[in-house]
């Protein structure tokens, strides 16, 4: 009875393990339990293998994930203050314009060079897709467009970066009272070079806020998205670069060809779609990333 007992209490403790709070203590733990275990004369052999083969997993599965945990944490706190001259900063939009949004959360990511001889700096607005305002702002730093940017090939490429988050879909009314108080804060912003990129819910947002705001841009990247044309004569001016997956869904590959037609038939030479052949809506999110001369194409243009 007593080594039935004794056995119980070690698998108690090894199955308990997961809620413990300091890894060098468990190990103590579990070597003391593995010996009280081998002190047991009845247990048969097989179930002592067992039992060790349990306490060697159990040890794996906790040190790792706490490790690798650990080392996501030093990351994030190592890139919060800069990367590759580039420093970014949480803005904070107040309470007395902020109480107008829709959907649109107060506070925004900026990214900005460190140092830049530019007395001017280009800005480029890039729009989440769907899900991507459940995320923690702090969670987002140095991820999505700003990635891109910072490769080495484009370090020729000096620009503002800012992200807002939004808990639905983007209302263009919400963005441009944002991007207002953002002009304001900050003067160095070049209102000739203003840009927006988005993806899927992004790209919507993208469409529909140069659609509802045509003079706001110098140009626009709306990709994956299901274009509406019903103020589209606004936009004949607009520099566009439209990109879209052949795969992806019939209302979205059809919209943006139909956008792109109405365009050149309405006299626009500054259109063009980029089609990605045998991609979804989910594989041509990243192939969009990686299209060549995106930044160049897109630091081309000024109002």
């Amino acid at each position: 009875m007593s080594s039935q007992i004794t056995a119980r209490t070690g698998l108690a403790v090894i199955f308990a393990m997961p809620y413990a709070g300091n890894c060098e203590v468990l190990e103590t733990q579990l070597r003391g339990v593995s010996k009280r275990l081998a002190n047991i004369t009845h247990v048969h052999g097989y179930i002592m293998k067992f039992l060790n083969l349990v306490l060697i997993i159990a040890l794996v599965t906790i040190a790792f994930p706490a490790t690798a945990q650990q080392d996501k944490r030093k990351r994030i706190r190592e890139r919060s203050d800069g990367q590759r001259n580039y420093g970014v900063t949480v803005v904070e939009v107040p309470e007395d314009v902020a109480s107008q949004f829709e959907r649109l959360k107060p506070k925004a990511l900026l990214y900005r060079p460190i140092a830049s001889t530019q007395h001017r700096l280009p800005l480029v607005v890039t729009l989440h897709g769907a899900g991507g305002g459940r995320r923690d702002i702090e969670q987002k730093k140095w991820r999505g467009a700003i990635a891109q940017l910072l490769k080495a090939e484009n370090q020729q490429y000096k620009a503002m970066l800012l992200e807002p988050q939004s808990e639905g879909q983007w209302d263009p009314d919400s963005l441009e009272m944002m991007m207002d108080f953002v002009i304001r804060a900050h003067p160095e912003i070049d209102l000739r070079r203003i840009y927006c990129i988005g993806y899927s819910m992004g790209g919507k947002g993208t469409w529909e806020w140069a659609m509802n705001y045509p003079n706001r841009f110098a140009a626009i990247i709306p990709k994956g998205y299901i274009p509406d044309l019903s103020k589209i004569d606004g936009m004949i001016d607009l520099p566009i670069w439209a990109m879209v997956g052949d795969k992806d869904s019939k209302p979205r590959v059809e919209g943006i060809s139909a956008m792109e037609n109405v365009l050149k038939e309405s006299g626009s030479t500054k259109v063009r779609v980029s089609v990605f052949k045998g991609a979804n809506h989910a594989t041509a999110s990243g192939l969009s990333r990686y299209e060549p001369g995106v930044w160049e194409w897109l630091f081309s243009w000024n109002q």
